[in-house]
């Protein structure tokens, strides 16, 4: 089922985006944690194109957002990637809707760890996880 998954992550991504080809694609595997509550996937896909775009799909951006989705870049230096996006008007399993989820994740380029956190608007909760992620060049 993860396989079908990530295969189905990757095709979309290179669908959406043929500007990869000189990119890079950061295949990550996030360890969950028990905070996580399913809103932090345990497989990510982040593309940096050739011309600084940022795109980031997962499970939960693509159960919500049906795509993957551009993110704002807060930092892009040799040693750090830093992003954040927002997902809007989520609903989850017991009907609970949330105005928006706040998303962030930070990449150090030279171990390729990956912290991603999100945030539930009007809610105490903080949802994390941590991993690696593989880069592939374009």
């Amino acid at each position: 089922m993860v396989r079908v998954l990530w295969f189905a992550l990757l095709s979309a991504v290179a669908l959406a985006f043929p500007a990869l080809a000189k990119g890079v694609l950061y295949d990550c595997d996030i360890a969950q944690t028990r905070q996580a509550g399913g809103w932090i996937s345990e497989k990510m896909a982040i593309v940096v194109t050739e011309d600084g775009r940022v795109v980031v799909s997962d499970a939960v951006i693509l159960m919500f957002n049906r795509e993957p989705l551009q993110v704002r870049v807060s930092r892009n230096t040799d040693r750090k990637l830093a992003i954040r996006w927002t997902l809007k008007n989520i609903v989850n399993g017991a009907n609970q809707t949330t105005p928006a989820f706040e998303y962030s994740a930070t990449l150090t380029k030279s171990s390729n760890r990956i912290a991603v956190y999100a945030n539930p608007d009007g809610y105490p909760n903080r949802f994390s996880g941590k991993g690696t992620c593989a880069p592939r060049f374009g």
